[in-house]
């Protein structure tokens, strides 16, 4: 739900969670200590990544707008729960199925164009597109940290870092957020099994975004650190 505050920049923020730090400064030493490593952990358990290009596009509220095709939206529509949520990602694996993905209509002409720009650009014979909905608050951003696709087990680690200071955004707003992957792998259907995790900062992290045709994803290197994770 929209804050009560309104608008607000990341600068305020930051502001914000300077005294949080203060209040919080007794509290670390060895609880700091046991998150780092368990951070340094899973770094290491995830290891290398496969070649993929991403693209973020967010919805004007939090519910999901892309469906595999028309008849899944209007089950969604309809309350069917199967439907409606799930934190697994669903696959485009044919110029067939990236003709029947349903994208909500009220989704602006912009970003629907740069998500169908985005799967025409995909060659299905060497590549494959995964699509993850999840709710991201407004004052922060989503990055990929890696992606792993194997026979049957597709994997993708994220997290997440404060708006650059002078962004607006309003403060425990949230909002739904499609995360539009094309992995170098060509998958002949989807995989059986997946999973992804995401940190909820980007400390001690570095994160190399891919270049993605339309120009949204740009390299990026972040300095900064990542104490919790969450399993989905």
């Amino acid at each position: 739900m929209p804050s009560i505050h309104g608008p607000c920049s990341r600068r305020q923020l930051l502001a914000g969670a300077s005294g949080l730090t203060v209040a919080l400064a007794g509290c670390t030493g060895s609880e700091e200590s046991e998150r780092s490593s368990e951070s340094d952990r899973t770094t290491r358990r995830f290891g290398p990544t496969h070649e993929y290009e991403s693209l973020f596009v967010r919805f004007e509220n939090d519910d999901r707008f892309i469906y595999r095709n028309e008849d899944e939206a209007t089950k969604a529509e309809n309350g069917d729960q199967t439907a409606t949520y799930s934190l697994s990602p669903f696959f485009v694996l044919s110029e067939e199925d990236t003709a029947e993905l349903w994208i909500d209509p009220d989704l602006t002409d912009d970003k629907e164009r740069e998500i169908r720009h985005f799967l025409e650009a995909t060659d299905f014979g060497s590549q494959s597109i995964a699509v993850l909905q999840w709710t991201v608050e407004d004052c922060y951003e989503r990055h990929v940290m890696g992606v792993r696709a194997r026979d049957d087990d597709f994997e993708t680690a994220f997290c997440r870092s404060l708006k650059a200071p002078t962004t607006p955004c309003e403060a425990d707003r949230e909002l739904m957020e499609a995360i539009v992957l094309r992995v170098d792998r060509a998958y002949a259907e989807r995989p059986s099994s997946s999973g992804s995790s995401e940190s909820a900062s980007c400390r001690g992290r570095t994160i190399v975004a891919e270049s993605s045709p339309i120009g949204n994803v740009t390299n990026t290197t972040l300095n900064a650190t990542a104490n919790t994770e969450r399993d989905e």
